[in-house]
């Protein structure tokens, strides 16, 4: 069983935001490409809204720009998804994400897609790590995540 995941599941989102800087919510727009012949929305859409999530919220605390500047980069290398019910045109969604996990050079994050005032239909954790990206090396978490990270979990 993957880490964060309990039967499943995921915590709810309203357990994410108690104080946490390292949660971001947004509404997402079904777009027309969005969907596939089934008209439903298609499973690999999913993560690229996972993707979109996960850097807006390392963007609030380390933009790309600067990661660029130092010569690293994030990489994913595992995604477990979960997909509980479809998305059609139309259906309004909430996502939620947050980071679970930062270690000397991993992270975790856990994503919720919801509809209808709370109806869960996607729930995912992804993981990765910081490379350096002449090496393509892992390298230790940024210190500027690291020190947000350990201040957060102190206060947790």
């Amino acid at each position: 069983m993957m880490p964060g995941i309990t039967g499943n599941t995921l915590p709810k989102r309203r357990k994410w935001k108690m104080n946490n800087p390292f949660f971001l919510e947004k509404e997402i727009v079904i777009q027309g490409y969005d969907i596939d012949y089934g008209g439903v929305v298609s499973n690999i859409v999913y993560i690229r809204w996972m993707d979109d999530l996960r850097t807006a919220l390392l963007k609030e605390h380390y933009p790309i720009e600067l990661m660029a500047e130092d010569g690293i980069a994030p990489v994913v290398n595992k995604t477990h998804a979960h997909y509980k019910r479809p998305s059609l045109f139309g259906d309004s969604l909430k996502a939620g994400i947050r980071i679970t996990m930062l270690e000397k050079v991993r992270w975790e994050v856990e994503a919720e897609i919801t509809k209808d005032g709370g109806k869960t239909v996607f729930t995912a954790v992804q993981s990765g790590a910081f490379v350096d990206l002449k090496s393509g090396r892992p390298v230790t978490v940024p210190s500027v995540l690291a020190e947000k990270w350990a201040e957060f979990r102190k206060e947790a």
